[in-house]
């Protein structure tokens, strides 16, 4: 048995020979089909039995009886194939064996001299069969291939000619052998005489595989055909550009592709060339290009204004906002096909409009237009129409007639066509109008055009938007510095006065000490009588009292102190180790000997230390703050908690009252200079002080590497803390910091 593998090659090799015979059958007319060939063959042979009959009854003698038979065999097989001329041989067999092998007129009872002759015929009649046949399928196979050429070179015609690019065929003589109907269009061969067409075509396509993108004769070793027959390829980067004038007298610039051809050994003969028109194509790379620089330098003026603008000895004496109109205006020109730009700028609350640059119009031009102007600023006088003006609100480009513009009908009445308006805006407010024309050309603006200038309107408002970031920065800081240097003479002022205040406070605390050591002094000495000591009394209450303001007084006058040197950085601390709890437990007496009524709670840690490294003046100065905050805020019947704990590394101080209470939006407010907070009264003691004892003691506390914060609601009193660093072992003693 034959393999898996013979098998398949065997049915591909049937396949494949059924599939030629199938095509090949389809090639041939209708009477030239298989089965008309077995039906002329059968008629054949019945002729040639015919034939054989009348020779029976004729008598004739004939030689060679099979003759007529094999030339019946070879009739059908030159038409129709080896099969039918089989079946034609198979059927004169039989005619051959009854009538002219002996016996007659039997089937098979013939002897070894009949066999003879049957074999004899058969074999011719293969031979006859398999040569015609092997004729007739070369020929059809040559006709078919014929068929197949004539329709490929149709293809490759029809292809040829249906190009859009032209394709030129020149051989080793710089001849043009072949164009298509593209070649005639770029090169404009259509507008030449007919008698003159030929020459005229032959100098001109040869003129433009001469000459480069510029029009100039290249050397010999460049020109295009020269490298081709050199087996150069142009494809890709490799391709060029050529400027050919036409007889239409249109500058075109075409593009070459090209390739040799070679014949069938391999040389050189003829070279194609191709070529496109990229004409439309490099005029919008140039303006791409000087658009793009045109962006860029918009770009820089957006970032170098106002330097720039003012290092240019060139400008005119304008405003910022006129300077960068008129550039911008300059570089629109550049951008879009133009004649005439005009920026117009939009107060955004009134909705007047005022000239801001303009290009191409003459000086007449632009008095007029200015002039038109100053006569109607409303910008709805100047759009013409309420629809014009919702859609310039809106942001939208838009193309209109030039006579549909008063400002434009007033000074180009009679030949402006087309009129591009693009609004400029800033957060969707209109802030100015920029129009392009292009006089009187009839230039149609494109999409592309448009979206152009709605970019360069949108650099435009950048622009202007920073120019007036500028101006109210350039405002801003004005008053910045005016309202710092008023500040400054006020921290000025504010510390001459404190110090001016501190020597009359001093006098008058050691006069009304002094006052009440003597009246002291008096009421226990035994030189006065009971009555007249009742009367001593009152004194000493109010010389009490005088003390305690002054004391307030002087408190107050050193938080203006501090305050002052807080803002001019000129704060010292003396820092040290030392104490927390000594710390605490003095401004808690202090305290107590001032407000006797008041119960003051201390909580410290029993039987130790708490050491932090700090200027212990200063922490007392915090701890009294708070606590006569404390003791201010709430009612005197109500008592005030001071308590000191230590977590890790971190010591705590907390004062807690049961005042009023903060809201929260109020707890990082308090710690403002000069802030007090609306609504809260003072409920013990006298005066509400000035806002500043929060503030000092957050940065004393903060310059002590800790924290300050308040723990409140309302109705549930107030809880005011500062935490700090315990002491690290090492640190350096009397170390002054600002």
């Amino acid at each position: 048995m034959l393999s898996s593998h013979r098998q398949d090659r065997f049915r591909a090799y049937v396949q494949n020979l059924v599939t030629r015979q199938k095509h090949a059958v389809a090639q041939l007319p209708r009477w030239r089909h298989p089965l008309v060939g077995y039906l002329v063959g059968l008629l054949l042979v019945g002729l040639g039995l015919g034939v054989g009959l009348v020779e029976r009854q004729l008598l004739l003698p004939f030689s060679f009886p099979g003759v007529p038979l094999l030339f019946a065999i070879v009739l059908v097989a030159l038409p129709w194939g080896v099969g039918p001329a089989f079946f034609a041989m198979l059927l004169s067999l039989l005619v051959l064996d009854y009538w002219y092998v002996p016996p007659f007129g039997t089937l098979g009872t013939y002897g070894l001299s009949g066999l003879l002759q049957l074999l004899t015929f058969a074999g011719a009649g293969i031979i006859i069969a398999l040569l015609t046949n092997q004729r007739e399928l070369a020929r059809v196979r040559a006709r078919v291939a014929e068929r197949e050429a004539m329709l490929h070179a149709n293809q490759l015609e029809a292809t040829f000619e249906a190009m859009n690019d032209g394709v030129v065929i020149y051989n080793r003589q710089e001849q043009v052998l072949h164009t298509n109907a593209a070649t005639r269009r770029l090169f404009g061969l259509g507008a030449l005489p007919s008698k003159d067409e030929a020459d005229a075509r032959h100098e001109l396509l040869l003129q433009a595989v001469q000459r480069d993108e510029q029009g100039q004769l290249l050397p010999e070793k460049r020109r295009p055909l020269a490298r081709l027959f050199a087996g150069e390829v142009f494809t890709g980067m490799q391709t060029s550009d050529v400027l050919v004038s036409t007889p239409e007298g249109r500058q075109v610039v075409l593009n070459m592709s090209g390739a040799p051809i070679r014949n069938e050994t391999g040389t050189i003969e003829c070279a194609v060339l191709i070529f496109r028109d990229v004409t439309e194509r490099r005029r919008l790379e140039r303006r791409t290009s000087e658009a793009l620089r045109a962006l860029l330098a918009m770009a820089e003026v957006l970032i170098q204004f106002p330097e720039r603008l003012r290092r240019d000895e060139e400008t005119p004496p304008l405003s910022d906002a006129a300077r960068l109109g008129q550039r911008v205006a300059g570089l629109t020109r550049s951008v879009v096909e133009s004649v005439h730009v005009v920026m117009l700028a939009v107060e955004p609350e009134e909705e007047i409009v005022r000239p801001l640059a303009s290009v191409g119009l003459t000086p007449q031009e632009e008095q007029q237009w200015q002039e038109r102007l100053s006569a109607a600023p409303l910008l709805s006088d100047q759009a013409g129409s309420h629809t014009l003006l919702s859609h310039l609100k809106d942001g939208e480009v838009i193309i209109l007639d030039g006579m549909t513009l008063p400002f434009y009908t007033s000074v180009l009445p009679y030949y402006v066509r087309t009129v591009l308006v693009a609004p400029i805006c800033v957060e969707k407010r209109l802030i100015g109008v920029l129009c392009v024309d292009d006089g009187s050309r009839g230039h149609t603006y494109t999409a592309h055009e448009m979206t152009l200038t709605r970019t360069i309107t949108g650099l435009a408002a950048l622009i202007l938007a920073r120019a007036q970031l500028l101006r109210e920065h350039a405002e801003a800081r004005a008053n910045e510095l005016a309202l710092r240097e008023a500040y400054l003479r006020m921290e000025a002022f504010l510390s001459i006065i404190c110090h001016e205040l501190k020597t009359p406070l001093t006098i008058m605390r050691g006069s009304l000490q002094l006052a009440e050591r003597k009246v002291k002094r008096l009421v226990s000495s035994e030189a006065l009588l009971p009555d007249e000591m009742r009367r001593f009394a009152p004194i000493l209450a109010l010389l009490e009292r005088a003390r305690n303001q002054v004391g307030i007084q002087d408190r107050l006058v050193n938080d203006l102190l501090d305050a002052s040197r807080i803002q001019a950085q000129m704060m010292y601390l003396l820092m040290a180790p030392c104490n927390l709890v000594s710390v605490v437990q003095e401004a808690v007496e202090d305290q107590r000997q001032i407000f006797i009524a008041r119960a003051i709670l201390l909580e410290t840690p029993a039987g130790k230390d708490v050491s932090v490294y700090g200027d212990a003046d200063r922490l007392v100065q915090v701890v009294t703050n708070y606590l006569t905050n404390a003791l201010k805020y709430s009612s005197a019947d109500r008592p005030v908690e001071v308590s000191l704990h230590v977590e890790g590394q971190i010591a705590q101080v907390s004062v807690r009252d049961e005042g009023p209470g903060l809201p929260a939006t109020e707890h990082e407010r308090i710690w403002e200079c000069f802030y007090r907070v609306p609504g809260i009264e003072v409920q013990s003691g006298s005066g509400g002080g000035l806002g500043v004892g929060l503030s000092v003691c957050r940065t004393i506390i903060e310059r002590h590497g800790g924290q300050v914060g308040v723990d409140s609601r309302p109705g549930e009193g107030s809880t005011f803390w500062f935490r700090l660093p315990l002491a690290m072992h090492g640190s350096m003693d009397g170390e002054a910091t600002v």
